[in-house]
């Protein structure tokens, strides 16, 4: 699933008719690109253990699961980093080439994982030479910037063929 498709997406314990909280981020693990929490709201978050359902919307037994940040303490120190893959500069290993930004990246909702990003060059609200690198690509990710293999080595890396879209705002 998407980023773009979870940010957003209304939050529900088995009992509730109506949404309990919105999911607002994805906190993702920088060493290893694992969903460590989806936050929500002040500062509180969901571990991914205590969903029961992720679909069209994100489901949880009860709302005792929804936790101070503080409270997990690896999703504390990433959330302190500060490490924004949206938005982050992706240039390539060893040529430094710039390839552009993320603008979206996919989660595999089985495993809690980042399996890919959605990097593009922008202009205003344009996106252009949008390409999909797989995880296995990423070298690293750093606060601002992401690290991926050169484009030699990264036979994976897909152009998108595509109208530019204005989904983005940078």
């Amino acid at each position: 699933k998407l980023y773009s498709q979870l940010i957003g997406m209304p939050v529900f314990d088995e009992y509730a008719a109506t949404s309990i909280a919105l999911v607002r981020d994805i906190i993702l693990d920088p060493e290893n690109g694992n969903v460590l929490a989806f936050a929500i709201k002040n500062e509180h978050i969901i571990v991914p253990i205590d969903i029961e359902r992720l679909g069209s919307n994100l489901v949880i037994k009860e709302r005792s699961h929804i936790v101070p940040m503080d409270e997990v303490l690896r999703v504390a120190e990433v959330a302190r980093r500060n490490v924004r893959i949206i938005g982050a500069r992706v240039i390539t290993q060893h040529s430094k080439t710039y390839l552009g930004r993320v603008v979206d990246y996919e989660i595999d909702t089985r495993a809690m994982m980042l399996t890919a990003i959605h990097v593009a060059k922008t202009f205003l609200f344009f996106h252009f030479s949008e390409k999909i690198i797989p995880h296995r690509a990423i070298v690293k990710i750093n606060r601002d910037t992401i690290v991926v293999k050169d484009t030699r080595t990264t036979a994976a890396v897909k152009e998108k063929a595509r109208a530019p879209s204005s989904a983005f705002a940078a």
